[in-house]
This record gives C-alpha cells, sequence and structure tokens, in this order.
C-alpha cells in the first residue's frame, strides 16, 4: 500500500474521531510500521495541515487541511445555494443531509451532515462512497441516464462484485429507477445497513457538468412514516438550485 493512500486513511481517521491522535494510537488501528506513520505524520506536520502538541504527544489537523476543500462547495453549487442551504435542509428535516455525485460505478459523497439527534442518526462513518445500483441517492443519479447506460452499471457492477445478481436482479434496479423518473424521488432502504432509509432526487441542473443528487437519511421507521413530507421538503429545495443561465441535464 502506498503512503499516499496511508496518510489519507490517517487523515479519515482524524474525521471519523473528531480529536487528537497519537503515533501509538494510529500504528494500533491500522497495523502499520511505526516507522512509516511517523513519517507520514512527519510530512503532514511539516506542511502545516496538521499540528503535534509535545505535552501530550498527539496530532491533530490544522484549518489549513480544511482550506483545501472549502472551494469545492462553492464551486459545485451556484452562488444562490451555499453550503447553508444543505444545513438548512438538515434542519427542516432534523435528518441526515447527503449530498453525492457519480464516480465510475460508486456515489462519492461530497458532503455528509449529521442529523443532530443521536437517535435520528446515521453514520457513513469512513465510507465515503457506495454502489451506484446500490444506493439511493446511486439510483437518483441512475434515473437522469439511458436505460442502455444504467444496464452497462451494472453488468459492470457484477463483474466488479459490487452487488449481487441474485439479490438485485436488473428488473428491480429499473423499477427503483423508474420510480424516481416518474415520482422525481425515490425511498429506498439501506442495503448495507437494513435499519436505515433515504429518499433521495436527482438536482435538476448539472454543475461544472457534475451531476449531483441529495438524500436525507435515518432510521428506516421514521423516514418510511415522513415519506410524503420529506419529499415535499427535498422538492422544494431542489426548486432553489434550477438558474436559468444553466443547461439542464439531458441523458447520456
Amino acid at each position: 500500500m502506498s503512503s499516499i493512500t496511508r496518510a489519507f486513511e490517517i487523515l479519515e481517521r482524524f474525521r471519523l474521531l473528531q480529536r487528537p491522535l497519537s503515533l501509538k494510537e494510529l500504528v494500533r488501528d491500522f497495523g502499520y510500521p511505526s516507522s512509516s506513520v511517523a513519517d507520514i505524520l512527519k510530512t503532514l506536520s511539516a506542511g502545516g495541515y496538521i499540528s503535534f502538541d509535545p505535552v501530550t504527544r498527539t496530532y491533530f489537523p490544522t484549518t489549513r487541511l480544511g482550506e483545501l476543500g472549502d472551494w469545492i462547495m462553492t464551486e459545485i453549487l451556484p452562488r444562490s445555494y451555499p453550503v447553508e442551504t444543505l444545513n438548512a435542509l438538515r434542519e427542516a428535516t432534523g435528518d441526515t443531509v447527503l449530498l453525492g455525485t457519480p464516480n465510475d460505478l460508486e456515489v462519492l459523497y461530497l458532503g455528509v451532515l449529521e442529523a443532530k439527534e443521536p437517535a435520528r442518526a446515521i453514520t457513513t462513518g469512513r465510507r465515503t462512497h457506495r454502489p451506484l445500483v446500490k444506493s439511493g441517492v446511486g439510483c437518483a443519479l441512475l434515473s437522469l441516464e439511458e436505460d442502455d447506460f444504467i444496464e452497462r452499471v451494472y453488468r459492470r457492477s457484477l463483474a466488479r462484485g459490487l452487488c449481487d445478481r441474485k439479490e438485485l436482479p436488473f428488473a428491480a434496479l429499473m423499477i427503483q429507477i423508474e420510480t424516481c423518473r416518474r415520482d422525481g424521488y425515490i425511498f429506498i432502504k439501506d442495503t448495507i445497513n437494513p435499519n436505515a432509509a433515504i429518499i433521495a432526487a436527482p438536482v435538476p441542473i448539472a454543475y461544472h457538468k457534475q451531476r449531483l443528487a441529495i438524500g436525507i437519511g435515518g432510521p428506516a421507521d421514521r423516514i418510511e412514516q415522513r415519506v410524503a413530507t420529506l419529499a415535499a421538503i427535498l422538492g422544494d429545495h431542489l426548486t432553489r438550485l434550477v438558474q436559468p443561465a444553466e443547461p439542464a441535464i439531458t441523458p447520456r
């Protein structure tokens, strides 16, 4: 495994635990050689991306690390729909809000705003991506595509082991996608965590040629009881994304 991969895994560990970490902890958690982890931490520290406390002998990310990605959300979304609106969507629903974009055969989560109440939260943990064909946000994104493109994604996902033909026949996937096309959103239970569910809808405009979808997730029973309400709230927020100057999405 390359040092770059290990460095990103260490940074993801900081994001997950959200507290200072020591060299000893990171070596224990990942099982990497102490010398390798020490070199990575030293490099990140020298670059100003993490800081070292000699008293507690722990490391912690600096604001410089956060600034690396600040521009992405504001560039992907138009000025009239800043990050604060995603927060407003979470405030309006009380649930977890996810923003995703396709990355080959997977959904890449650009943002995950966890619900403030633990009982309503779902967590992606270190998982920042999911198979397109097995996630609500993924189905919402696929609903924008032509059927032959979806079939190619499905077959490639099978070949890569991202889905199972018996668990998810192509016909069943297409029913989900047609439902999303008809209703403008999809309600689906999490295939990895069956106790969680999500309502997702595609963003009707592509920004910087990047397709997006937004999901509202939480405990399955809570989401299922409020499908119509959550869909209406999500739809209202999506209308704010439409800008006359931006071209509407057309299938590939």
